[in-house]
């Protein structure tokens, strides 16, 4: 019988960018999706999650770090709530430069 996939996700704080990045790429090796800098989300079966565990853990061994990988069972999934509100355009400051008189002063003003 074929194993089930859940969603999968996977959360960590790693201290080294190397590492880090290459956490990242494992993630995208297993088929994951990043939804937040240091949060993958994607299904995977128990062998894929124990495999990339393993994976992972080679990874952090030598500077450390942290790694948790969450199955969540369609139940839960199913309840699940994903908000996201567009972020409001800022606009950019205009650099305004103003020659001053005789002394040669600029002045320089954003707004």
């Amino acid at each position: 019988m074929a194993q089930q996939e859940v969603l999968t996700i996977v959360l960590y704080d790693i201290p080294h960018d190397r590492t880090r990045t290459k956490v990242a790429d494992r993630c995208g090796d297993f088929g994951l999706v990043r939804f937040q800098y240091s949060a993958f989300q994607g299904p995977l079966t128990r062998n894929r999650r124990e495999e990339l565990a393993l994976a992972l853990e080679s990874l952090i061994e030598v500077y450390g770090g942290l790694v948790t990988i969450f199955p969540l069972c369609s139940a839960d999934t199913s309840q699940r709530v994903d908000l996201y509100v567009e972020p409001p355009v800022i606009e950019q400051p205009v650099l305004k430069v103003y020659r001053g008189g005789d002394d040669g002063v600029a002045a320089v003003a954003t707004d």
